[in-house]
């Protein structure tokens, strides 16, 4: 189904310019149980313009299923102490995790090369809103970041997406990101943000939640991997959503900090996705942040 907002577009499109529509995403395999109340899929498309998509489906009325964020670490002089996802599962003992919140200082390095920064132990702000456990690791912040317009609150396993970035009262784990994606089913307009940034295709990491608050979807979709994945608009990211039964959704941090981890076997991380950074696929960036899940099993 296409969106609104992919609608509005073409319409200021010359019809002979304008593509033919590209075909749907397809389930893989059947998906599969992770943990309880966790579901993992792929869902993947062909051709010239391949997109492959790492979907995890959480159960919110299982009971013990409750998320967090990561903890402010002012250690080093800044908010957070920059980890990758693979080392924050493995400290944590979560059961997923996925990248955040959009960080500075940041710089993407050349090719293969280690020349970017942070690295895993370097300093590294969050821009806008954070809230970890109760306690404010990052205040809000509306002039750093144009696509820091909404955040995602957590309390337990209860996921709400607000505008602005203050939570309602009584939330304990908040991410300020964005663009927003859905709001109560409607489709968001990214006509304020640059052309190159929301309608090229790009690795990118959101969070969903059904409208009874009973379902929340975590994506990762991977991307700049020629002839694998070439990555998602946000409007095809927006599509994603609407396809799986969102009513709302937040766009978070992406390019090469787009990485979805589970706990695996001996309880090590395993990466679900192929991450890539410096140019380099399957290697993770350290980034300020996490979103974490913890399911594990009830006594």
């Amino acid at each position: 189904m296409k969106s609104v907002l992919a609608a509005l577009l073409l319409l200021s499109i010359p019809a002979a310019l304008q593509a033919e529509p590209l075909p749907p995403l397809s389930l893989e395999a059947p998906a599969t149980p992770l943990f309880d109340g966790v579901r993992y899929e792929k869902r993947v498309r062909g051709g010239d313009e391949p997109m492959v998509a790492h979907i995890v489906t959480l159960n919110l009325t299982r009971a013990g299923l409750h998320f967090e964020v990561t903890p402010g670490d002012r250690s080093k002089g800044m908010e957070h102490v920059a980890l990758t996802a693979s080392e924050y599962q493995r400290r944590s003992g979560a059961q997923i995790v996925i990248n955040a919140s959009y960080f500075l200082p940041f710089a993407g390095g050349s090719k293969g090369a280690d020349d970017y920064y942070p690295k895993s132990g370097d300093p590294v702000n969050v821009s806008g809103a954070a809230l970890s456990h109760g306690q404010r690791v990052s205040p809000v912040e509306t002039d750093l970041d144009i696509r820091v317009n909404s955040i995602v609150c957590f309390k337990a396993a209860q996921v709400l997406i607000r505008e602005g970035q203050v939570c309602p009262a009584g939330q304990t784990d908040a991410v300020a990101a964005g663009p927003r994606l859905l709001s109560d089913r409607h489709v968001q307009s990214f006509l304020a943000f640059d052309n190159n940034y929301a309608m090229t295709r790009a690795p990118r990491t959101a969070i969903g939640v059904s409208a009874d608050g009973h379902t929340a979807w975590l994506v990762v979709v991977d991307g700049r991997q020629k002839g694998y994945s070439e990555g998602a608009t946000l409007t095809e990211l927006t599509d994603l959503f609407v396809a799986l039964g969102a009513a709302d959704a937040i766009n978070l941090d992406g390019g090469g900090s787009s990485t979805l981890v589970r706990e695996g076997a001996n309880h090590k991380p395993d990466v679900l996705n192929r991450p890539i950074h410096t140019g380099i696929p399957g290697r993770e960036r350290p980034v300020a942040n996490h979103i974490a899940v913890y399911a594990l099993p009830l006594k």
